[in-house]
């Protein structure tokens, strides 16, 4: 594998997604233990679910109890519906146990990069997306332990922590804004957020504004 020239290329062209998943590894860790997890527990999460949105959303929602959390996790993790089918059709020629190890790994960045290298004619996409993938769960395994264990000392609100989740979605976000019907959804979110954040409970203030967000997608042509 290591060989292959579609593998090197996916390792090089996911190199700034290491470090930069590498941080927020490091800030989920210092959130996650600030929140009462275990380190252990902290970095165990990292390692089965594999889903910055999903475990900083669990972090920040933790306190209002475990529905608050699945409902968060489950509307964050919709988007995979639509991801997963594109990849399953460029990739369904494989055996069982290839697609299911892709599967396992199905986050934005190592996606988008994956779809990108397969419109511009990559030899072999399933080298390519292994080792983006190998790189990301290696950044966010590393930066997790990194936070749990060595900088978790550190006061998330005086290090300003917190604002990494907005930011994350922001970066994430930010490059599928181009077209008229992109920009509407986007102000909708906007909007949708800063009314759930007025006048709704913490726990469903992200639910709630990515529901209302995603039923004006819907409704607006292209």
């Amino acid at each position: 594998m290591f060989g292959n020239a579609s593998f090197r290329k996916g390792a090089r062209d996911s190199v700034l997604i290491l470090f930069a998943v590498g941080a927020f590894g490091v800030a989920y860790g210092v959130l996650a233990v600030d929140a009462g997890l275990s380190p252990a527990l902290t970095l165990f999460s990292s390692v089965i679910i594999v889903s910055g949105a999903a475990q900083f959303a669990m972090v920040g929602l933790a306190v209002a109890g475990p529905l608050p959390v699945l409902l968060a996790a489950t509307g964050l993790g919709l988007r995979h519906l639509p991801m997963s089918a594109r990849l399953a059709d460029i990739i369904e020629s494989q055996p069982l146990l290839t697609r299911l190890r892709l599967a396992f790994i199905l986050v934005d960045e190592t996606f988008g990069l994956t779809i990108r290298a397969h419109d511009a004619g990559v030899e072999d996409v399933v080298a390519y997306k292994t080792a983006a993938d190998l790189m990301l769960y290696s950044g966010w395994i590393i930066g997790t332990a990194a936070g749990a264990w060595f900088v978790s000392s550190i006061d998330p609100e005086a290090a300003g922590i917190g604002v990494l989740f907005g930011l994350l979605f922001l970066g994430l976000a930010a490059p599928m804004v181009k077209v008229r019907r992109d920009w509407v959804v986007a102000a909708a979110a906007v909007v949708a957020t800063l009314i759930a954040t007025a006048t709704l409970p913490v726990a469903w203030q992200i639910t709630t504004a990515a529901v209302a967000s995603a039923l004006v997608g819907m409704v607006i042509d292209e």
